[in-house]
């Protein structure tokens, strides 16, 4: 076999691996326009509007997985949240690569962890959604591990979860690949005063003036940059000095 013909098959079995992994979709331009429509309506609050543009892109184009990830972000934010992971669902069936459809679909977890936990009582079904949504963010960064949301939405996921070394290293990777992400110094910085005030160990800085998780703890939460999105409560112990850092990273610990 000679060389020509070795490298021919090399590029088709490549080409033909990127055509399975990367879905290629040409959008009519009725739903693209919809699509638009819908961030736009999504920026503006209007979540009500955007969840019916979306719905009518999916309707000219059932394929369209960036629209159903839109329509998820939307019913999130408007507090339908197991409607919203119906639809982010689905987006990831059709395409199981959309970076921010997991990241967004570890938003939507969040908030239905938190509903079972705050109204549901139920810390069980809570904690198993927390997890789960940790897991849309790995699988985020397993995709792009350059994405500074995902690292974000970890580190506020650790956080929320109490294993605040590994959230710090989040967050310093965030600072890594984006130094101005919003809110990510008081986000660490509250992180920080939590894992100390419980009696964390230290991070210690590795290569490249990374943080270096010393330490872990146990299982909890995260949010979106919604800004509306209550952050969770953290079950700490009795201590005056506790409760007060706890309370400030209630207020603070938001996502962008």
């Amino acid at each position: 076999m000679n060389t020509t013909t070795i490298m021919c098959r090399a590029l088709f079995a490549l080409l033909f691996t990127a055509s399975i992994c990367i879905p290629v979709f040409a959008y009519s331009s009725d739903a693209t326009k919809l699509y638009t429509a819908g961030r736009d309506l999504t920026g503006s609050g209007n979540y009500t509007g955007a969840v019916v543009a979306y719905s009518n892109a999916i309707t000219l184009e059932p394929l369209y997985y960036e629209a159903w990830d839109g329509m998820a972000d939307a019913l999130n934010r408007q507090g339908q949240f197991n409607d919203a992971l119906a639809a982010s669902n689905r987006s990831l069936e059709i395409f199981p690569g959309y970076v921010k459809g997991w990241i967004n679909r570890g938003q939507i977890l969040y908030n239905i962890g938190y509903w079972y936990e705050d109204m549901g009582h139920d810390t069980a079904t809570a904690n198993a959604l927390y997890a789960e949504q940790l897991m849309a963010f790995e699988k985020a960064l397993s995709l792009d591990p350059d994405n500074a949301e995902a690292w974000f939405n970890k580190g506020y996921a650790l956080a929320g979860m109490q294993r605040y070394d590994e959230a710090i290293t989040a967050f310093d990777q965030v600072k890594v690949i984006d130094p101005s992400y919003p809110n990510l110094q008081k986000n660490r910085e509250i992180a920080v005063q939590l894992r100390d005030a419980t009696g964390g160990s230290p991070v210690t800085t590795g290569p490249a003036g990374q943080a270096t998780a010393s330490k872990t703890t146990s299982p909890e939460s995260s949010a979106r940059q919604q800004g509306t999105t209550p952050a969770r409560q953290t079950p700490l112990s009795g201590i005056a000095g506790v409760i007060a850092v706890c309370g400030a990273g209630i207020l603070i610990l938001n996502r962008k």
